[in-house]
């Protein structure tokens, strides 16, 4: 197309073109405003034209209406006075060229950023649109506004002047070959008549006539035509619409003009407002009077263009004859619209914000949050994102977690479907990222990961350990939420009633949001909204959370509130639903409004409550829905939203209120299926009839399979208005109902259901109910009884439900549900508050407490966890209470007190009679060591591994996990005991089975027959054996603890204690192997945020940290991950020593010893190689054991040097001897190790030749192995000799190449220390020829 060009043509010519109905007229910048609403048909195209332009003719009246000294008459003004500047583009010439163009970007409508948001949420809010707002001081000054802009745009010529017209006519144009048919509405000037009559109308009447003449197309002036007698012909000329229109003179001029059927009903009613009053209904014509300003009928036609489907376009017949029901739509919000979808557009456009973005919406009750993220939520999904939610009910704090997991499942089966088109993407990405053992993890979680997995034994959970808890829940799902993120999809995730999550499931849900933060993929592709109400305390967990979110660097938190409604939105709303100008709704509007003070619910079901009372109701007459002002604001109406909800059921039907009522019994929402089982079942129990009618009242709506109340406010309004004894009833029959649906009854304590009837519960026959819906059945029919107070029920009746509650808790616990299960347990206990332990309810107490303690050690209530289960040990005999010992075993484990685990372990052993004396000692260590083997050499590994004696029975079982648990604690501890309990474990399990949890007392046990009795050979063995073990077992955790000292892999299984000693190992592998610091630190960094609920295991990976850091130089932010909490090196330490935590203490001092050493500083280091050794646990082996013994016997070597003694050569040489056996063993890792201690050997032993060689030995092995550190270390030891042998340019030479290599070690602060101590800035030479990156030679090797 060329250039835009521009024509004038007069109003009157236009409308004889007949060109409104066979063209597209746009406002200036249309595109770029609300204005843009295309008409579906010829009919609507034409009257949008016209709208527009009568907008355009409508601020020239108010223009010259506004002019103080206006030389203008408005009241005479014809349409021929009139004419319009239109731009239009044509297709470009033949050869070429292009037309002149003329200035078309002066807006017609001033616009700013938040009109371009609103544009942005007009494409998809449709008939929600916000609408303009014009109340008292805003309509003056967009009256200034408007009187401003027209200086510009309407170009009024009142000097005669006018600019040249174009060359092209009108007509020209509409006959061109390939003209669009598309017009720019640019300005309108005016140019009367000098030789005018005075009229005798008003501004406003005259505009109505050329309003009028605009939309018919007529010349008529209305305001004549309804004054005079008609001629005698009637047709259908214009004439003819006259003499119809006059023929009616004793009707309404609104009833005349709707009568001819040519205008639409809006214009119809604007113009009869401005020609002629409207009549009251049953009074004589003419006798009420309704003034209309020309600012008005702007405002009216400016509704009509921005939105003409509700305020120009005639609604269907349909619009009046359903019920009105308000609340339907989103009104208003406009600023918190923006926020929320300013993020998206942020998102959409690539621009990534430092961290997760987190949205938290609070309001009051009633405000709308749901009712406006419900919304976004739903535009979001239009547009393509992939779009979870989940609300957390009152009353279901206990099943939060659950409403947690429900998020992702539900997120994980709308992966799956958005991608089902484009093949197995989603599900290639998915396994492409996480491994299948984490997989079958959490699809035990998460059903729909079954999918992915390929596990489709939906009766079994993939995973056989009951003891998964929510510490391995919250490692897991992060790795599953960044995975689905990798997909490079938009994922919303919103939470509704975040006020009822309890602590556990927002830990679970805050390392969700910390761990998306953490990464680019997560933080440009994942919005987390959450919605809670006011008024929660600042104690509740969700403040907590809050805080917390607000502090974190991987968050990017915003926080709106949902204030009240304004009168502005609350007229929005009532134009909106009734298709009304705001001129006629307003008075109602402020009525309203004061009477709800702008409560969102309160201000809905107050209209609702008018419509239902036919205050508000449909007007054949005025072909609108009207109402009486005056009794509207005289109605006695409830002083809170609650009591109006209260009086509104008086209105309900005698079968409706009971369906409600039953309902509300539910909470906020059930499925059809439960309601189902109680069709006849239960008393009032058949409420499908009444569903439809409760719908259409707006009381509930559906979702899905779902029926939900509309607001929570409605449900808790109906739930306290049933008499007290009417709800016992109704809880109690609609619990009976579907416990005996389930046969609760037949199948307490089993924990499963069998033989059950399945398509019985399906609210479709020929549908099957799955596991989950038996499940959730099973949690509603307790949750119905546990609603009635105890007190009022019979002993039996208590003991029975007790039983439910036992078989609830046993199911959640079987789905990972910890926080059902304890809830269940604990409502089991309180049912028989005087019948506990009884004969009767022996068995069932010791059930419920022994569930309540496991369940809550899953969850980290390690307080109540001991309280539960040091009820079982204190009733039950000890060989009865080994499943509630275990717990007490675990919890002091959880919480880092091994001392306090080995010593309860220890007592359990003995109660066992399990042979473990008092006080340990060497000879009967070894004594028990040999007898073990003397045992053990009857059986080859094969036979090992199949020593299972068939299924294993509780009470081995218990034993078995006590031993594990028991194992775990001395070796975290480095107790004396611990080869005393792995001789003892390995002694038991070769008697009675072997199974995975013997896998670890195996594994010890090889590991002390090199640290004790350095026996490499029968080692070797017993790792095997351990191997052979854990191939045949599952995935439980006293497995993984058995791969951490033979792989070092527990991260899939989810065990995070266990993770997290493994990875720690790997760093530290990673450190000893001469890997880069730089990267080493940043991944203790990571690893620290991990960590940072598991404080106890932090601590051992900061020792690491300040290790590295002293080595670099530099301070990284690991410490203040924990806010304080653990603030030093030196607080970790004292912290140790008041704990008796040996392994905390031993590696302090070793890494002391090892940064001590390498800096030169011997005496210091000397110093804290005593303090490790002296710690018990010095003298089990550990990774750092072979450095650690390494560097001291480098110490002694150079002690002996300087004269110390013979004690230090003596010390030496054993060393020496030591790493010489080792070399056998491991060359890879001991030769340059070996080859160094050689060489300082030689060197105290004046044995100059052998030490040189040896030197360049231990360089050349370091470097073909790739350790840099190890290689810096020897050039620095080599260069050290080579100065005392006053071959100092030779020195410099190994003291630059040391350099060198720390430099590559990425040690820059001990790169610093050997350049300045050694003064290498003076140095001259080269490096040592032996210099080859340790990297390279690792990459040659590889």
């Amino acid at each position: 197309m060329s250039g835009e060009r521009s024509l004038a043509v007069s109003l009157q010519e236009l409308l004889n073109s007949g060109a409104l109905a066979t063209s597209t007229f746009q406002l200036k910048n249309e595109e770029s405003t609300t204005f843009n609403i295309a008409a579906s048909n010829t009919s609507q195209m034409q009257m949008l034209n016209a709208a527009k332009i009568s907008l355009l003719l409508a601020r020239a009246f108010a223009k010259h209406k506004v002019g103080a000294h206006s030389s203008i008459d408005a009241s005479s003004l014809q349409l021929g006075d009139f004419s319009l500047h239109l731009g239009y583009s044509l297709p470009p010439p033949p050869d070429g060229g292009s037309a002149p163009t003329e200035n078309l970007n002066e807006p017609l409508i001033s616009s700013d950023d938040s009109d371009a948001s609103l544009q942005f949420i007009s494409e998809f809010f449709d008939l929600d649109k916000p609408l303009p707002q014009f109340t008292g001081q805003q309509q003056q000054q967009s009256l200034q506004n408007t009187t401003t802009a027209f200086n510009g745009q309407m170009r009024i010529n009142t000097t005669g002047t006018r600019k040249p017209a174009p060359t092209l006519s009108f007509r020209d144009v509409l006959s061109k070959e390939g003209f669009d048919r598309v017009w720019t509405l640019i300005s309108i000037d005016c140019n009367p008549s000098t030789n005018r009559y005075v009229s005798t109308t008003t501004p406003e009447q005259t505009l109505g006539d050329l309003i009028h003449c605009i939309f018919s197309g007529s010349n008529l002036r209305l305001s004549s035509t309804m004054n005079h007698r008609p001629p005698e012909i009637i047709g259908n000329s214009s004439e003819g619409r006259a003499v119809k229109m006059n023929s009616n003179t004793r009707g309404t001029t609104f009833s005349t003009l709707v009568g001819v059927g040519i205008l639409p009903t809006s214009i119809c009613r604007l113009l009869s407002d401005f020609l002629q009053c409207e009549p009251s209904v049953g009074n004589e014509d003419r006798l009420h009077t309704c003034q209309i300003s020309i600012q008005d009928a702007i405002e009216d036609l400016e509704h009509m263009c921005a939105y003409p489907q509700i305020y120009l376009y005639d609604p269907g017949m349909d619009f009046y004859s359903k019920n009105l029901l308000f609340g339907q739509r989103l009104y208003g919000r406009k600023a918190e619209l923006t926020q929320v979808l300013g993020i998206t557009t942020r998102l959409e456009g690539g621009l990534i914000s430092s961290g997760a973005e987190c949205v938290l919406l609070s309001g009051g009750a009633g405000s709308g949050k749901s009712h406006f993220v419900n919304n976004v939520s739903t535009f979001l999904s239009n547009i393509g994102w992939i779009v979870s939610t989940a609300s957390c009910g009152r009353d279901m704090g206990h099943r939060s977690s659950e409403t947690v997991l429900s998020l992702l499942d539900t997120l994980i089966v709308n992966i799956v479907a958005a991608y089902n088109s484009e093949g197995k993407s989603a599900i290639d990405a998915l396994l492409g990222v996480l491994d299948s053992t984490t997989l079958l993890s959490l699809s035990a979680y998460l059903p729909s990961l079954r999918i992915v997995s390929g596990n489709t034994d939906r009766s079994t959970p993939p995973n056989n350990r009951p003891e998964v808890s929510q510490l391995q829940l919250i490692f897991l799902l992060p790795r599953l939420l960044n995975a689905i993120l990798s997909l490079n999809r938009k994922v919303v995730l919103y939470l509704d009633n975040f006020e009822h999550v309890d602590s556990s499931a927002l830990a679970l849900l805050s390392e969700l949001l910390t761990s998306v933060g953490r990464l680019p993929s997560g933080r440009s592709n994942f919005l987390f909204i959450g919605c809670y109400r006011d008024g929660i305390s600042e104690q509740h967990p969700l403040t907590v959370l809050s805080a917390e979110l607000r502090r974190h660097q991987d968050i990017s938190l915003t926080e709106m509130r949902l204030n009240r409604l304004s009168i502005d939105d609350v007229t929005d709303i009532i134009m909106t639903e009734l298709r009304l100008p705001r001129r006629l709704v307003l008075e109602l509007a402020n009525i309203v409004h004061k009477k709800t003070s702008g409560h969102a619910l309160f201000v809905v079901q107050l209209l609702n409550s008018l419509v239902r009372d036919s205050v508000l109701a449909y007007s054949p007459m005025k072909r609108r829905f009207d109402w009486d002002s005056a009794k509207v604001r005289s109605l006695k109406t409830a002083d809170s939203v609650a009591s109006l909800i209260v009086s509104n059921l008086n209105s309900l039907t005698p079968g409706e209120l009971p369906s409600l009522r039953v309902l509300s019994c539910f909470g906020i929402q059930v499925k059809l299926s439960v309601l189902a089982l109680l069709k006849d079942g239960c008393p009032f129990g058949d409420v499908e009839p009444y569903l439809r009618s409760l719908i259409e009242g707006g009381v509930v709506e559906m979702k899905d399979s779902l029926v939900v109340f509309t607001h929570d406010l409605i449900q808790q309004g109906v739930y306290n208005n049933i008499p007290t004894e009417e709800r016992r009833r109704l809880h109690l029959n609609i619990g009976v109902c579907l416990g005996m649906k389930v046969s609760l009854d037949q199948h307490y304590m089993m924990g499963q259901l069998e033989g059950i009837d399945f398509s019985s519960l399906s609210f479709e026959a020929s549908r099957n109910v799955e596991s989950q819906e038996i499940n959730a059945i099973i949690g509603i029919a307790a949750n119905q009884v546990n609603r009635v107070d105890p007190s009022s029920m019979e002993r039996s009746q208590r003991i029975r439900f007790a039983q439910w509650n036992m078989v609830a808790a046993s199911q959640f616990a079987k789905r990972f549900n910890f926080g059902a299960s304890a809830h269940y347990c604990k409502k089991g206990i309180d049912l028989l508050y005087d019948s506990l332990w009884c004969n009767e309810t022996f068995d069932l107490s010791r059930a419920l407490h022994e569930g309540a303690a496991s369940a809550l050690l899953f969850l980290g209530d390690i307080s109540d966890s001991q309280k539960y289960a040091n009820v079982v040990i204190d009733n039950l005999p000890f060989a009865d209470s080994l499943a509630a010992q275990y717990i007490v075993l675990r919890s002091w484990e959880r919480i880092g007190k091994y001392e306090e685990q080995v010593d309860r372990g220890l007592a359990i052993l003995r109660g066992l009679n399990f042979d473990i004396p008092l006080e340990p000692s060497p000879s009967l260590i070894m004594d028990a060591m040999a007898h073990i083997s003397s045992i053990a050499s009857k059986y080859s590994i094969e036979q090992i591994a199949k020593l299972r004696s068939g299924k294993v029975d509780t009470r081995k079982k218990n034993i078995l996990l006590s031993l594990s648990s028991i194992i775990t604690g001395a070796l975290r501890s480095s107790s004396p005991f611990l080869p005393l309990i792995t001789c003892a474990v390995v002694n038991y399990s070769l008697q009675n089975g072997v199974y995975e949890e013997s896998a670890l007392s195996f594994a010890c046990l090889g590991y002390f027959k090199i640290a004790l009795a350095g026996d490499y050979k029968e080692a070797r063995y017993w790792a095997d054996a351990t191997k052979q073990i854990l191939n045949k077992s599952g995935t439980s955790i006293a497995g993984s603890r058995a791969r951490i000292l033979l792989y070092g892999s527990a991260v899939a299984m989810g065990d995070v204690e266990s993770a997290v000693h493994s990875m720690l190992f790997s760093l530290r592998c990673s450190f000893y192997g001469s890997e880069n610091l730089s990267l080493l630190l940043q991944s203790h960094c990571e690893l620290m945020r991990t960590m940072k609920r598991y404080k106890e295991l932090a601590k051992l990976a900061l020792i690491d940290v300040v290790m590295i850091e002293t080595l670099i130089g530099t301070k990284s932010n690991a410490f203040d991950i924990f806010e304080g909490t653990i603030p030093t090196e030196n607080f970790i330490l004292a912290d140790a020593k008041a704990k008796q935590n040996i392994v905390s203490i031993e590696l302090i001092h070793t890494r002391r010893f090892f940064t001590a050493f390498w800096f030169g500083d011997y005496q210091k280091a000397n110093e804290s190689y005593k303090a490790a050794s002296s710690v018990p646990s010095s003298k089990m082996p550990k990774l750092w054991t072979i450095y650690r013994e390494c560097y001291k016997a480098i110490i002694t070597f150079h002690m002996y040097a300087e004269g110390e003694g013979e004690e230090w050569l003596q010390e030496g040489m054993k060393l020496l001897s030591k790493f010489q056996f080792w070399k056998t063993i491991s060359k890879d890792v001991i030769e340059s190790k070996f080859l160094l201690l050689q060489a300082e050997y030689h060197a105290v032993s004046c044995e100059i030749s052998k030490a040189r060689a040896s030197f360049e030995a231990s360089i050349k092995s370091a470097r073909d192995h790739g350790y840099t550190n190890e290689q810096g270390l020897a050039f620095e030891r080599y260069g050290t000799f080579l100065e005392a042998l006053v071959e100092t340019t030779e020195a410099s030479v190994c003291y630059k190449s040391a350099h060198v290599c720390y430099l590559q070690w990425g040690a820059l602060a001990l790169a610093e220390h050997v350049w300045k101590k050694y003064k290498l800035s003076t140095c001259n030479e080269g490096v040592h020829p032996l210099l080859i990156s340790a990297a390279v030679a690792k990459h040659a090797r590889s």
